[in-house]
């Protein structure tokens, strides 16, 4: 008599568990890091604004808030732009975290960082 191959009942519910659990966290995970990619990029497109010396914290706060409305993102706040203004440069940073809940008293925090360089006199 030959050995049986593949699958057993028990083996595929277990897979099966397996994938539910993973498509889950994912389909919570997904959609922050989209939301953190969109920021990061925002924050770069701010920070080109900054090379010019007679822009203001208060203008680079404004103009990141209007992408902000425009992406649609209420997360975050231009209150939660960091300006740093040196002989190098402006550096503009953001840092803020997402807690996604899993299942009952489960939940996910994820810590997000985006940070952009403008040099002087570019």
């Amino acid at each position: 008599m030959s050995n049986q191959r593949g699958f057993s009942l028990l083996s595929m519910i277990m897979w099966l568990i397996t994938a539910i659990f993973v498509g889950i966290l994912a389909l919570r995970i997904v959609p922050s890091y989209l939301e953190y990619f969109s920021l990061k990029k925002i924050v770069k497109e701010v920070s080109a604004m900054a090379t010019s010396d007679s822009v203001t914290d208060a203008d680079l706060r404004t103009a990141f808030g209007k992408r902000l409305d425009v992406n649609n993102i209420t997360r975050v706040t231009p209150r939660d732009l960091a300006i740093e203004r040196g002989p190098q440069g402006t550096v503009l940073k953001l840092a803020y975290s997402v807690r996604q809940p899993l299942a009952g008293p489960a939940s996910l925090c994820l810590d997000f960082e985006a940070q952009a360089n403008a040099k002087a006199g570019q």
